[in-house]
């Protein structure tokens, strides 16, 4: 994709285009079903849910994991 904007995005500091990285990942995460998936993906996702479903006091909540591999 080139558009008329690129070059004004070189223009930004390394902040505001965090912020816009930020702005535009909120905006597309707020429209969950336009993200396409491929069958494979689903399936994946699908297999896990059903896993976590099976056993929801298996693994660990996400702060652990982030204190783990800060840790390491």
């Amino acid at each position: 994709m080139n558009s008329g904007a690129a070059p004004a995005l070189r223009d930004l500091s390394f902040a505001e285009k965090l912020l816009l990285v930020e702005d535009l990942w909120d905006e597309l995460a707020s429209h969950p079903n336009g993200i396409p998936l491929s069958g494979s993906v689903k399936s994946e996702l699908d297999c896990r849910y059903a896993e976590y479903v099976a056993n929801p006091a298996e693994g660990s909540p996400w702060e652990d994991v982030r204190r783990r591999l800060a840790a390491s």
